[in-house]
């Protein structure tokens, strides 16, 4: 009989151990899978993700316009019982739908990078996107004060971070240089090529323009290549968002003035903690935070500037 009892006490032991060890399943839905921004947030939440013993998948669009597939994704996953969700939204309200179909059926979800319209209670994890663009003016008014014709070349009507740092670095840029032509509403596109073509297109109606910003890492690099291929480089001066490779090699030859970067490690790192928290019920902020700093060719090589950037050189080829 005591021998009945420990068997079943055992038993009992290793079924509430299994249990207890049985991971969350979460999946991290990024606005698209090839810009550098997007993996070294997933290499963020993946780390986070083992040291919480989550199980993750990384599963996003191809291209920062997926609304529906992003929204295909939310649904497949749900379909598979999936216990969390981290979404960065390629639409501020299109998503509304898949969204509150996950909350139904009791999933938890995390906004990051982009925040919604309407976030309804969900916690956002990102950067201040209106400070972030108030940055690149405050650092390209004080270096160039005397420039007469700036180019916001803006990167998606549908996306809320780029839309709010074009917002910060418009309303920074005409309280410090009041007297400077802006010319606005013009759209880079999706992709690296797509802001190569408009570069080349705009600088073709308005050859005159004296400093360009762009918003992102796609739009910043196509602007690089449309300035280098017109023997611009260096000339109009140019800041940008975001980091990689061609960024990196643009600022140390000067053709870049400035870029702000963020810190998607750290993003996807909160991002996961704070699903995390969730799915153990815990109380959580609705909004957190992660920094933005400026790059310049004069700090490019600061020790604190280089841990950074570093990941985004060595970790991922050009």
């Amino acid at each position: 009989m005591r021998l009945m009892h420990l068997l079943i006490l055992t038993i009992s032991l290793s079924a509430a151990g299994n249990a207890i060890a049985a991971p969350h399943k979460v999946v991290f839905i990024p606005k698209g899978a090839t810009q550098i921004f997007w993996k070294e947030m997933a290499r963020g939440a993946e780390d986070t993700a083992k040291n919480l013993h989550i199980e993750m998948v990384w599963r996003g669009p191809s291209q920062e316009d997926g609304v529906e597939a992003q929204a295909h994704i939310i649904d497949y996953y749900i379909q598979q019982k999936y216990s969390g969700i981290i979404l960065a939204p390629n639409s501020p309200s299109k998503l509304n739908k898949a969204i509150r179909e996950s909350t139904k059926k009791g999933i938890k979800v995390v906004i990051v990078d982009s925040p919604l319209a309407e976030q309804n209670s969900l916690p956002y994890v990102g950067t201040n996107n209106k400070e972030a663009g108030a940055l690149a003016a405050a650092q390209a008014a004080k270096d160039f004060p005397l420039v007469k014709k700036i180019l916001l070349l803006r990167y998606s009507p549908q996306h809320g971070s780029t839309s709010e740092r074009e917002k910060g670095f418009l309303e920074n840029i005409r309280k410090q240089l009041p007297n400077t032509e802006i010319i606005d509403s013009k759209y880079a596109g999706i992709t690296v090529q797509e802001a190569e073509s408009s570069m080349h297109t705009i600088l073709a109606q308005i050859p005159d323009i004296d400093l360009i910003f762009t918003p992102n890492e796609s739009s910043t690099e196509g602007a690089i290549r449309a300035l280098k291929a017109k023997n611009l480089a260096g000339k109009i001066k140019h800041y940008g968002f975001d980091f990689n490779h061609q960024i990196n090699e643009a600022i140390k030859n000067g053709s870049l003035n400035g870029v702000v970067i963020q810190d998607p490690y750290l993003m996807g790192k909160k991002a996961m903690h704070t699903l995390f928290e969730l799915l153990e019920n815990k109380h959580i902020p609705a909004n957190l935070e992660t920094p933005a700093l400026v790059i310049t060719h004069k700090n490019l090589n600061m020790p604190e500037i280089k841990a950074k950037t570093d990941p985004f050189l060595k970790l991922y080829p050009r």
